[in-house]
């Protein structure tokens, strides 16, 4: 599918997505959610979140298909659908509840597929844009055991009375109410079979508990997953200590975001670095990086001055662009001249050199020496 990864930085807005980012889905793109962990055999809502990028209406052309047959009591008598139907994405909204519920059963791979396309037009835009944060299978809770039945009215009462199921539909979900916490966690467990146990991982977790409604462990330092098991968008180096900071440099990164391996930012054009925070070799002036302008004498200059750095070929200056002391010639790029041993009279490092500097006589063309103290030329 056409869909890029995006992830907010801080902003004051709040925060509506519940993973690391948005999917960031063209007009006319696909887009296939993969489900291999249902944990009992009955029908799910099926409820997309979504945010536009435009005051435009979208639409969502949906199927839902599996490789394998069902086989529990509960679906078995049913196939997932191939055919596809559509479904309204009103810029106005944050969820859409789908019109069609689906018989899922655990140990079955299933596949959710949608064309998300706006809504109206013929013509697709490859400069729109829709956001899409995640797929969630609601599960519908009045079949489960204890909620349908005269002796469980009271409980499908409460159920709508205090509308808890709504309130999984939103990012983030509202604060629940107590009654609905506790038909909540009564629908876990009859959904898991019992209580979950915690898993929190031992080196992202600050301990082994978690919190009693949902599991949440509690997480150390840049460290997210309800387990604790990974490093959050903007950090790396899961381990002991949690994670750390990318800190890619806003000026020569692509993004805040760095491989959670090694740190590694992905960086501008010209800028290097584990944080793109300087220029590549032969360059100065982060962020507006430059080439050194060294002559040839040399690749390296300072990063931040510009000034060329260990002159080859007896030159100095800041651009390499001048003769050594005790050496004379033209070493500006393309003068085709080189910088020679001054002949006073012999050449410097010997013992008999007993100049100091020396320079070519524009008209003679020839040497003359300036002599060390206590010597005289002719």
């Amino acid at each position: 599918p056409d869909v890029e990864e995006v992830v907010r930085g801080s902003t004051r807005r709040m925060v509506t997505w519940t993973g690391s980012g948005f999917a960031r889905v063209r007009d006319g793109a696909g887009l296939t959610f993969r489900v291999d962990d249902v944990p009992y055999p009955m029908d799910y809502e099926l409820l997309l979140r979504y945010e536009p990028e435009s005051a435009e209406d979208w639409e969502a052309v949906v199927s839902v298909s599996s490789q394998a047959l069902p086989t529990s009591p509960r679906c078995g008598n049913l196939l997932p659908s191939e055919q596809m139907y559509r479904e309204s994405l009103p810029h106005s909204q944050r969820y859409l509840l789908l019109s069609r519920p689906f018989c899922f059963e655990p140990n079955t791979p299933y596949e959710v597929t949608m064309r998300l396309q706006r809504a109206g037009v013929t013509q697709r835009h490859p400069g729109a844009f829709i956001l899409i944060d995640s797929l969630v299978l609601l599960p519908r809770v009045l079949e489960l055991p204890g909620f349908h039945g005269a002796e469980a009215a009271a409980r499908r009462e409460e159920l709508e009375r205090y509308q808890c199921l709504e309130a999984f539909r939103m990012a983030p979900p509202p604060t629940l109410a107590e009654a609905c916490t506790r038909l909540v966690c009564s629908v876990s467990a009859l959904l898991h079979g019992g209580a979950l146990p915690c898993q929190c991982d031992p080196q992202g977790s600050r301990s082994s508990e978690c919190q009693v409604q949902g599991g949440q462990c509690e997480c150390k330092p840049h460290v997210l997953g309800r387990r604790c098991d990974h490093c959050a968008p903007g950090s790396y180096g899961f381990g002991p200590l949690g994670c750390s900071p990318c800190a890619c440099s806003p000026e020569g990164s692509v993004s805040h975001l760095c491989d959670v391996v090694s740190g590694q930012c992905r960086c501008q054009p010209g800028a290097v670095g584990r944080q793109c925070d300087r220029c590549q070799p032969g360059h100065w002036g982060f962020p507006a990086c430059q080439p050194c302008q060294c002559n040839g004498h040399t690749e390296e200059c300072d990063p931040q001055m510009g000034s060329c750095l260990r002159c080859r070929d007896h030159t100095a200056g800041r651009h390499c662009e001048r003769c050594q002391d005790g050496y004379y010639g033209d070493p500006v790029l393309g003068s085709g001249q080189q910088c020679r041993p001054c002949p006073c009279p012999g050449y410097p490092g010997t013992r008999h050199y007993h100049g100091s500097s020396c320079h070519a006589d524009k008209e003679t063309h020839h040497i003359v020496c300036l002599c060390a103290p206590g010597y005289a030329g002719e």
